[in-house]
């Protein structure tokens, strides 16, 4: 057997399990590099090496997108490849830093801070002030919070997945039970009106999840009113719809379940093309689709209204709010004593104030207390916005229905279920104008099994005749014939 050639080979990995496969990606060689060179020679090596770099460093100064959004300004993706890179800092504006709860708590410890350090740095001898007792009771404290806040954080993020599953599962819901109406052949017209009123349920189902979780209700009835006169603007509902709406009561996701109440009806009782009736177990298939979306409606429900215990979720917030204004007072005392050190010895080292140190012990000193300002400074800088990040993450993850850029962008899916849908009936129709023979195969395939069964039924009516007539003591057909 001879060995294969290097095009043979490409032509076997290209057909490895039976089926073509997408070759990578291969980047076209510089422009600057010489392909003639000799790949093993120093030069070459150097020329190349000058050429990779130069790439990158291309690559890197032209500025990338970080994020897609939506059309309401929320987030869709990320460029998860800049966070491993020095880029992550750029966008630190548009991290939880940037939100205004952890802001107001960053500039609420600053300023007890810097109160507690002005006080405390025109007291005689602050430097003897001792702050290690302040330090041993926030200490005490972090233990607590450290382990209620993991938790609350875990418990948040499962609680997100959860949410977000069962709203996906919803619009899943949705294409399979329409793909279920386009096999049952049912009319253009009932179709467009199920999927319309899908449609309408989705961006209902979207404002009523928002509302659940105010407490104040008073806007509520303007926002759902303007919702109903935009589905109705854009033919998802009829004025007689919105009417029949309006007269609902105000639990939560009531508005939902009347929709989909009259999705029901319509799926439960399909119209088909010619005037046919569907077989029962599709029938019962289909209207196990729509419960399952009535089913995953009342799990979001459940998941949405039934919140974290009041008392927990309390006494975190307090742990968390007095560790930093604790960890505030105490960085406070600390840099108001390390300041009045710093004053007390550069005096004495300009000869300004009697010590009975020597030089050297003053430097020492003066440093330390230096580095004490600088250590104080970056905790307080950074340890009460990192507990209030936490605690505003887990508030994001209980709560992802909004309309901030960091809230769930439920518009833009609901939007992508309807181009699907469009999609779906498009290529139907396509496929049944475009492939008049499969239509002609299936009316004579249909034609054929009819023809045959009714061939079968005539020869059962010859047997039983003949049966009959050999029981009366006859000779049978044969002996009449």
């Amino acid at each position: 057997m001879q060995p294969q050639t290097s095009v043979e080979y490409e032509d076997a990995a290209d057909l490895e399990e039976g089926v073509p496969l997408l070759p990578k990606c291969v980047k076209l060689p510089s422009e600057g590099l010489d392909e003639s060179a000799d790949p093993l020679s120093a030069r070459s090596k150097i020329k190349k090496a000058a050429s990779v770099a130069y790439n990158y460093a291309s690559e890197a100064a032209i500025p990338s997108p970080m994020f897609g959004t939506s059309h309401h300004d929320k987030l869709l993706c990320y460029d998860h490849s800049s966070l491993l890179t020095s880029r992550s800092l750029m966008f630190i504006g548009c991290s939880v830093f940037g939100q205004k709860p952890v802001l107001y708590a960053a500039v609420c410890c600053w300023s007890i801070a810097a109160i507690t350090a002005l006080g405390v740095f025109f007291i005689p001898k602050a430097s003897k002030l001792d702050t290690h007792k302040f330090e041993e009771f926030g200490n005490f404290l972090k233990f607590f919070i450290v382990f209620m806040l993991g938790i609350y954080v875990q418990q948040a993020f499962k609680r997100w997945w959860l949410t977000v599953t069962t709203f996906e599962k919803i619009l899943i819901g949705i294409r399979q039970m329409i793909f279920m109406l386009h096999t049952l052949h049912c009319t253009p017209e009932s179709r467009k009106r199920i999927e319309s009123y899908c449609i309408a349920s989705g961006y209902i189902l979207n404002v009523e999840v928002k509302n659940v979780q105010k407490v104040d209700k008073k806007h509520l009835h303007v926002e759902i009113q303007g919702l109903y006169r935009w589905l109705e603007d854009n033919g998802f509902l009829s004025a007689e719809d919105v009417l029949q709406l309006g007269t609902s009561t105000n639990l939560p996701l009531s508005h939902t379940r009347a929709v989909w109440s009259w999705i029901g009806e319509l799926v439960s009782h399909p119209v088909i093309e010619g005037g046919g009736s569907v077989l029962p177990p599709l029938l019962v298939r289909t209207i196990m689709l729509c419960q399952s979306c009535i089913s995953e409606i009342e799990n979001l429900k459940m998941n949405i209204t039934m919140q974290t215990p009041f008392m927990y979720a309390q006494l975190l917030a307090i742990l968390v709010h007095m560790n930093n204004i604790i960890l505030s007072f105490s960085c406070g005392m600390a840099l108001g004593s390390s300041l009045n050190e710093i004053r007390r010895r550069g005096e004495q080292l300009a000869g300004e104030r009697d010590s009975g140190h020597r030089d050297v012990t003053l430097i020492g000193e003066l440093y330390e207390a230096i580095q004490t300002v600088g250590v104080q400074l970056v905790i307080l800088l950074l340890a009460p916005m990192l507990y209030i990040a936490f605690l505003h993450i887990a508030h994001i993850l209980c709560y992802p229905f909004g309309d901030e850029s960091h809230h769930l962008p439920t518009e833009t899916l609901i939007a992508r279920l309807h181009s699907e849908l469009n999609h779906m009936s498009n290529n139907r129709e396509y496929f049944r104008k475009k492939h008049t023979e499969f239509q002609r195969q299936e009316r004579s395939l249909s034609k054929q099994d009819t023809d045959t069964k009714g061939l079968k039924d005539e020869c059962d009516d010859h047997d039983g005749d003949c049966d009959a007539d050999a029981g009366d003591g006859g000779a049978g057909c044969d002996a009449g014939e």
